[in-house]
């Protein structure tokens, strides 16, 4: 486990994010099981990262980050794995890339029944089912998907910005005010 909490603090203290995703402010953090699905080279690792970074520093053994591509799991489950995880005071399990775990939605099902304090936050391929053809997982994992960044994400990685997201509705009743606003912020 100590190899695992060595990369885990190693990647949250490098991870490089210069822009805060807005799904972060969306996912209701409470849920005992959150699936992030994105197509690839998308940032969903990144996203993990920044998330135990903002919310648990790189220290703090109550969060875990893991990658299924490790060595470690072929041949292991993540219910065993998150089981010793749990015994020695884990709260939060990011698990990046489950679809690589055969049988992973069973292992998920697993944690959330035997470990009910545990928190899994996992990524996957876009093209995961996590809910209606998944029956293992119905009715307990919130499912997000991480899309690509938005124009003005784009806009503030670029120029250093941090514009604020608009509805359409503002943009309609309200252009003038934001285009002036936002050139204001630009021209410094």
């Amino acid at each position: 486990m100590d190899a695992f909490f060595r990369t885990h603090t190693y990647l949250v203290e490098h991870v490089y994010a210069p822009v805060r995703r807005r799904l972060m402010d969306e996912i209701d953090w409470t849920d005992r099981m959150i699936g992030i699905k994105g197509t690839r080279g998308v940032g969903k690792t990144t996203f993990l990262l920044q998330y135990a970074k903002e919310r648990y520093g790189a220290t703090d053994r109550q969060c875990l980050y893991v990658n299924m591509n490790n060595f470690y799991f072929q041949g292991r489950g993540i219910a065993d794995f998150a089981g010793e995880f749990y015994r020695n005071g884990g709260k939060v399990l990011l698990i990046d890339q489950v679809f690589k775990q055969p049988e992973w939605s069973k292992e998920l099902r697993r944690c959330y029944d035997y470990y009910p304090k545990l928190q899994i936050v996992f990524t996957g391929s876009s093209v995961m089912r996590l809910k209606e053809e998944n029956p293992e997982l119905n009715g307990i994992v919130k499912s997000y998907n991480l899309r690509g960044f938005s124009f003005r994400e784009y806009l503030n990685l670029q120029a250093g910005l941090n514009l604020e997201p608009y509805t359409l509705d503002e943009i309609l009743l309200n252009h003038e005010k934001i285009i002036k606003k936002i050139l204001h912020r630009s021209v410094r």
